[in-house]
């Protein structure tokens, strides 16, 4: 049996096509997943608010897709010790019940450390989804995430940076992709994750997830311009 699956990330970075192709391999994505008005997010709506609910007991209440904080992670991490573990353990036994499973949100990337003494961390292979720098601040600025070029790369690098720290603090082996891997060089992408994962993926399974074009940059010359335009628009108001 193929083992579950944990996809660590930062938002828009394409872990939503990411996740539905590997779930075409059989894996769960839960009894409800949450979806937005054009796009199914194959996120466990479950894993969700329980990421939300360590956010509430732990008070953070930043920005985690555009903000980095070590002092979040440790924060939720050290909650090991003073919160009841039994919501979050029940949730990792009704996985369990459906595996192999899939895991993707990215607030994983502050929540992990938490969830980490109550999984079965053999039983799971993690990758690691990175973006081209520009085509992430491409995608974040279009979205009215105002940052500068500048900031959104060094967050970008902070987040991969404390998740290649866990994935090594645990010996966990990974796979690192790129989106624009996926996009441009889909049937390279498929093969490394039929060596990692050892499924049978084919390229019918990433026309059936991803209908955007292929062998293409996912944001083009326009894109750039569009960004471009909004970000000095909203230039006083930037996230510093």
């Amino acid at each position: 049996m193929p083992k579950n699956v944990i996809i660590l990330t930062t938002g828009l970075a394409g872990s939503s096509p990411l996740a539905g192709i590997i779930a075409r391999a059989g894996h769960w994505t839960g009894s409800r997943t949450f979806k937005k008005s054009d796009y199914d997010t194959y996120e466990n709506q479950a894993l969700i608010d329980l990421n939300k609910r360590l956010f509430d007991e732990t008070g953070y209440d930043g920005k985690y897709e555009m903000e980095f904080s070590a002092a979040a992670i440790r924060n939720i991490e050290g909650a090991v010790g003073s919160l009841d573990p039994g919501p979050w353990k029940s949730f990792v036994a009704t996985c369990e019940e459906h595996r192999p499973w899939i895991w993707k949100d990215p607030r994983l990337w502050l929540t992990i450390r938490y969830w980490a003494p109550l999984l079965p961390l053999e039983d799971i292979q993690f990758i690691l989804l990175t973006r081209d720098h520009l085509q992430s601040w491409i995608s974040t600025t279009i979205r009215r995430q105002i940052h500068s070029y500048g900031y959104a790369k060094r967050y970008t690098e902070q987040v991969r940076a404390s998740i290649l720290e866990f994935l090594g603090r645990h010996g966990l082996p990974h796979l690192e992709l790129t989106f624009e891997g996926l996009v441009m060089h889909p049937e390279r992408t498929v093969q490394a994750l039929n060596d990692f994962l050892g499924t049978g993926l084919t390229m019918d399974d990433v026309r059936a997830v991803y209908n955007k074009p292929l062998y293409k940059r996912p944001r083009g010359t326009l894109d750039f311009l569009k960004a471009v335009s909004i970000y000095l628009k909203n230039y006083s108001s930037r996230y510093r």
